[in-house]
């Protein structure tokens, strides 16, 4: 308080100096002031920020000990770098005592009073902005990989439905119950599948705009599997552990079917000599935590591999937006996040469970359909 008392100005003709101070407290913006490197006041807003309530020991503290070394490097003979970008503004990331991360934007100014140099810092919380610009480019990349998809199925289905047509014209001129005719039978029956497969590629691929009904996840998971067990390969073997009285959701279809493939394909990658996927579905009533949700609900989807699994740090940034441990050209990081990002508008949930060494867990939890509740009712989302 002292350092920034001395600050204040004392002309006749300025405002109350004590009007000014308890407009900088009441700032709901952050606000410090540095001087040779060290911070010599930051408003109440600054340290909520940074979780430095005591604003003894934040004064005085290196900038350093707060901010990246690279943005605390600022003089007035700064201007602009010889990139064309403003040195007086920059981003980072904060990682706050609880493990979150937030991105921050700093914009600083230099002023020179009474002989000395003193820089004005803000910052900015940007994390939702960041957030958004990510879902953007996410969007942006699924569409392209959509129309990339779509336009190669299209043509992959037009050579099937050729191949089939000339299967058709051999079982025409063949011996019934002849070998000949039974392989040509074969050759026709692998084209159909091959063109039904194509159809379940194009609806993940390229979804149709949203249609939520009623329906429960067993029939996703059957009508999924085939292409499913294509894409593991011979070295991974798929299980399914359906629960027979499992209960209804009312969404979009196609949603569980993309939340399911990319659940599938992570385990997958997670197991590159070969294990077991077990996609199993139940009902339940109580929250990811374990909490009970008095007249909740549940119906749940799980996905468990038997993979090397992950470490406690990978496992806490697994839902993270183009977080990923793949080689290069091996995946975006998308598939969780988008996973949660489809639950989650549903007023759903997930949660991943993995030790290394042990394999991963991954479980989806969507709001049930209440069995007396009308095919048009909406089912109340707490959040």
């Amino acid at each position: 308080m002292n350092a920034i008392a001395s600050l204040r100005p004392d002309n006749a003709g300025s405002p109350d100096p004590a009007l000014l101070w308890a407009a900088v407290e009441a700032l709901p913006e952050s606000l410090a002031i540095v001087a040779s490197g060290l911070v010599i006041y930051a408003n109440p807003a600054w340290r909520g920020m940074f979780e430095c309530p005591d604003p003894d020991r934040l004064q005085g503290m290196p900038l350093e000990d707060l901010l990246p070394s690279d943005i605390c490097s600022f003089s007035a003979g700064d201007g602009l770098r010889g990139d064309g970008e403003d040195s007086r503004e920059g981003q980072f990331v904060y990682i706050r005592k609880d493990g979150t991360r937030r991105h921050l934007e700093l914009a600083r100014e230099v002023f020179e009073l009474r002989g000395g140099e003193f820089q004005v810092l803000h910052t900015r919380d940007v994390s939702r902005q960041k957030q958004l610009e990510r879902q953007l480019r996410e969007a942006q990349t699924f569409e392209a990989v959509g129309r990339l998809v779509g336009g190669v199925a299209h043509d992959f289905n037009n050579l099937l439905t050729g191949i089939m047509l000339y299967c058709d014209l051999l079982i025409g001129e063949l011996e019934k119950n002849s070998r000949p005719y039974r392989h040509v039978q074969e050759m026709r029956m692998a084209g159909e599948h091959g063109a039904a497969l194509v159809q379940q590629l194009l609806a993940v691929a390229h979804p149709r705009p949203e249609e939520a009904r009623e329906f429960a996840l067993n029939e996703v998971v059957a009508g999924i599997e085939d292409l499913l067990i294509r894409l593991l390969g011979e070295n991974i073997v798929l299980h399914t552990a359906l629960a027979a009285d499992l209960g209804a959701v009312r969404m979009d279809p196609s949603q569980v079917q993309q939340i399911l493939l990319n659940l599938v394909l992570n385990a997958r990658d997670a197991m590159p000599d070969g294990g077991q996927i077990t996609i199993a579905t139940r009902n339940c009533s109580k929250g990811v935590t374990g909490s009970e949700l008095p007249g909740e609900l549940w119906v749940e989807l799980s996905v468990a591999d038997t993979g090397d699994g992950m470490d406690a740090e990978t496992l806490d940034r697994a839902f993270e937006p183009f977080f990923t441990t793949k080689q290069p050209g091996r995946g975006n990081g998308l598939g969780l996040a988008t996973a949660r990002r489809l639950a989650r508008q549903q007023g759903g949930t997930i949660v991943a469970e993995s030790q290394p060494g042990k394999g991963t867990r991954v479980s989806v939890r969507l709001p049930r359909v209440q069995p007396d509740a009308p095919s048009n009712s909406k089912v109340e989302v707490i959040s």
